[in-house]
């Protein structure tokens, strides 16, 4: 009788908080994520951010660029800090940007989806941490 010994896949992911060891060393690059943050208060958007980290670092991804655009009144088009997020897809300095929440693009969908369409033909995509 053979014993089937293959070995299952397991999915490893840091715990919140837990520091990833650095892979440079190993000639493996992680997975780069602009995180792009909304400051329509006074206030630093702190909760997103946190939000925002903790996501990447739950799949090992690196944040390579993070972002807060307090031109909130203006359309995805007009906003130089957003269309600096989607410059870091474009010259392919990360992959994806993370955002809190759609509003954070824009609370219309069509300038939401046609920002995200920019981001996927540029090689990246828009990634919500937070339902």
């Amino acid at each position: 009788m053979a014993v089937d010994k293959r070995s299952r896949a397991t999915t490893c992911r840091p715990k919140a908080g837990e520091v990833v060891k650095d892979l440079a060393d190993t000639g493996i690059k992680r997975f780069q994520v602009v995180i792009y943050l909304a400051k329509a208060s006074p206030a630093f958007p702190e909760l997103e951010m946190r939000s925002c980290q903790e996501y990447a670092l739950g799949f090992g991804w690196a944040v390579a660029l993070t972002v807060v655009d307090d031109e909130m009144e203006k359309p995805p088009e007009q906003r130089p800090l957003l269309l600096a997020a989607l410059q870091t897809i474009q010259s392919m300095g990360a992959g994806a940007i993370l955002i809190p929440s759609r509003a954070t693009v824009s609370p219309i969908d069509g300038e939401f989806d046609e920002f995200s369409r920019r981001v996927e033909k540029a090689g990246g995509f828009v990634q919500v941490t937070r339902r």
